[in-house]
């Protein structure tokens, strides 16, 4: 008889007789063979089904919870705070991220397409739409590599679980600057080795308006590594997670100026970024000079370094590693050596870096300066020659915001940095910004307009607002039916100029992405030149009011010059001989800048050079409204270029000494002898230049002697 044990769990159940010591009928026996075999073999049946479940299906599919990694349509993901960061968490664990973010794409195309933009605003400004929003942008930016999403979800799928579902950590992550070349698998990767090797990176965490400092530390070391920073003695890679633990470390000795502790994630990312190494960082701080170790002044510790062409065995700086007698080129080296520019500017980074300090080194016109935050949130130059106006990114610096438009320019600094000084306005800002990739095209210029009120220096946000109003959405039969008017165009740009006053140049990156819809379409147009001129002048008004707000001069000065020059350009006709309007347009921006233009060109003729001119002097004479101060100095530069181009452009110069001529007789009138003076010397200074490069052109070397003798005249 077939005995079952309960304990064991056997597949068949128990046979009870009636009478436990009587006879089994033969019927009866077979019988409760025959069930007990039956029920076994079911079961036996069940558990092979469970077990073959088990090996063809992954084992996480049973644990997803609805509207997770589920692909059924009646599932929908539920847009709520702790259901995105439990689904997020729970499918980066189960390496269900893909499904996620389509499930998260259906979710938030619900709540915003078809919306009014203020209603995506607000929506997109919910601590509900932000966590949604921000999942959703880096979950797109793995998704571009979706061999790099694979090895995170292995190798780091906790750490990178619990950045998705941290909104504080996540919204610092994404708002602490770009990354070089989308490189955000790594940025991740990076952040997970550094809370491996410090797990108080993942402590105290859910502030969003005070981060921790070990968190923000590890955002800007794996925002800033995740394109390898290298060490200039040898070109070597520094060990990410190594410079993490060393300012950590040193944060903790107390051997930074205490403002290192109240840095944001952006602004840290430009000390850890630092390309002399963690032993060059201990030397640095040993043996700077002692009245030079104060916030203020740690920059200028680049002077200490000698102004070097040649080494003392005459080998020339130009000759690299030879020049300093093959030695790894460390600070030590650089200070025993000497050098130029380039050497004096990354001496003075790291020197402000070893201390805490953001710098780096930045390019301008063949020269090397660096910038560095002098004071907290006041970025200065040093080692300078050009300005904010000529300085740009130097290799191997990344700058958020610097684009095909833009360029890579070093202004994009501190505009980065007025955008920082309130972060929690610009977080929601770049949530809006984000959201705008669901709405309606024909709304989308009006979700970007959200973003640029919550954050006004959001330079993201103001950039892809005028793309969208220069772009048409609507179209029937293969023809726009919608394009932006001019006057929106105008409102626009008049809330961009109040926005970004204290950044002319990025509101210029704006004006010439609006100037196609406000001007002329064609040179031929009737009202081009009346229309242009208006123009320029508007922006020199612009300029000025831009000047008064604290704006730095040559910034203000490069967008007068960049307008005038613009429009100038425009200026060539249709009369212009066949073949020669490039070469006129080129000679007439040659006038705009005061620059000498390329030697063989056909000379531009008939209105466009009237009108250039006149272009030109009534922008000198919008900016013409005060005696002194940085107005003043405004308006002598832009003369000065008039004054120059004149002299320096044949076709320009009769007309145009005439009329500055007369410029310089009325600024005697008015009591203003001294600026007479000063231009008139400006005149003697292009001659003397156009003389140096034709000098076997008598009419050079008379014009010059004609402009002297006009300068010795004036009292």
């Amino acid at each position: 008889m077939l005995e079952v044990d309960h304990r064991q769990g056997s597949a068949c159940p128990p046979v009870q007789a009636a009478h436990r010591g009587a006879q089994m009928t033969r019927f009866g026996v077979l019988a409760a063979r025959f069930f007990c075999v039956l029920v076994s073999s079911i079961l036996v049946s069940s558990i092979l089904v469970s077990f073959v479940f088990l090996v063809a299906v992954p084992a996480h599919a049973a644990v997803m919870p609805a509207g997770v990694g589920s692909t059924r349509a009646d599932e929908a993901l539920k847009l709520a705070v702790e259901t995105l960061t439990e689904g997020a968490s729970t499918a980066a664990k189960v390496g269900q991220l893909s499904i996620y973010r389509a499930r998260l794409d259906e979710a938030l195309s619900g709540a915003i397409a078809r919306k009014a933009p203020k209603v995506v605003g607000k929506f997109a400004a919910t601590d509900t739409g932000t966590i949604a929003l921000f999942q959703w942008r880096l979950l797109s930016m793995l998704e571009q590599k979706p061999e790099e999403l694979a090895t995170l979800s292995q190798q780091h799928a906790n750490s990178l679980a619990w950045l998705l579902a941290n909104p504080a950590a996540l919204e610092l992550f994404l708002t602490s600057g770009d990354v070089e070349g989308d490189r955000w698998g790594d940025a991740v990767r990076i952040f997970a080795e550094i809370a491996a090797a410090d797990p108080t990176v993942l402590e105290k965490c859910d502030d969003a308006k005070s981060p921790p400092l070990a968190l923000r530390l590890a955002i800007a070391t794996a925002l800033t590594h995740a394109t390898p920073v290298r060490w200039m003695a040898d070109g070597s890679t520094i060990d990410p997670v190594k410079r993490y633990q060393s300012f950590r470390m040193w944060e903790k000795e107390g051997v930074l100026f205490p403002s290192f502790s109240n840095l944001t994630a952006w602004e840290l990312r430009y000390v850890v970024g630092s390309w002399s190494s963690d032993d060059d960082l201990v030397w640095a701080r040993a043996n700077i000079k002692p009245e030079l170790k104060v916030r203020d002044k740690v920059g200028d510790a680049a002077h200490m370094l000698g102004y070097n062409l040649v080494n003392k065995r005459g080998v020339s700086v130009q000759e690299g590693g030879k020049f300093y007698d093959n030695k790894p080129m460390t600070l030590a080296v650089m200070l025993e050596y000497g050098g130029v520019c380039g050497a004096i500017s990354r001496f003075g980074s790291s020197m402000s870096q070893a201390f805490g300090v953001p710098a780096m080194p930045v390019g301008q016109p063949g020269h090397c300066a660096f910038i560095w935050q002098q004071q907290p949130t006041v970025w200065a130059i040093n080692n300078d020659i050009s300005g904010w106006a000529e300085s740009n990114r130097h290799d191997g610096i990344h700058i958020t915001w610097a684009s095909n438009d833009v360029g890579s320019a070093a202004w994009l600094i501190p505009l980065m940095q007025d955008a920082q000084r309130d972060l929690p306005n610009f977080a929601q800002s770049e949530s809006v910004r984000h959201a705008a990739a669901f709405a309606d095209p024909d709304d989308r210029a009006g979700v970007f307009a959200e973003a640029c009120e919550l954050s006004p220096c959001n330079f993201a946000a103001w950039a892809a607002r005028f793309t969208a109003l220069a772009t048409p959405t609507t179209t029937k039969n293969a023809k726009s039916v919608r394009s932006t008017k001019p006057a929106a165009w105008k409102d626009t740009l008049a809330d961009a100029a109040k926005a970004l006053a204290r950044q002319p140049l990025a509101f210029d990156v704006l004006l010439r992405m609006a100037e196609p819809a406000l001007l002329p379409a064609g040179p031929s147009a009737k009202t081009s030149a009346k229309l242009r001129a208006q123009h320029a002048e508007g922006v020199a008004r612009t300029a000025l009011a831009m000047l008064a707000s604290g704006a730095d001069l040559g910034v203000t000065d490069a967008l007068v010059r960049n307008a005038t020059v613009r429009q100038v350009r425009e200026l060539v006709t249709t009369a212009t001989p066949s073949g020669a309007a490039g070469a006129c347009a080129a000679r007439q921006q040659a006038f705009a800048r005061g620059e000498m233009p390329a030697a063989g060109a056909a000379l531009c003729g008939g209105k466009s050079v009237s009108d250039a001119l006149e272009l030109g002097f009534g922008v000198v004479g919008v900016l013409d409204v005060a005696k002194d101060g940085a107005a003043h100095e405004l308006w002598r530069r832009s003369v000065a270029r008039v004054g120059r181009g004149a002299v320096l452009c044949e076709e320009f110069r009769e007309m145009g000494l005439r009329r500055i001529e007369s410029m310089i007789a009325a600024l005697g009138r008015a009591g203003r002898a001294d600026d007479a003076r000063w231009l008139a010397d400006r005149l003697v200074e292009a001659a003397k230049q156009l003389k140096e490069a034709l000098p076997t052109d008598t009419r050079a070397a008379e014009l010059e002697a004609k402009l002297a003798a006009f300068r010795a005249s004036l009292k």
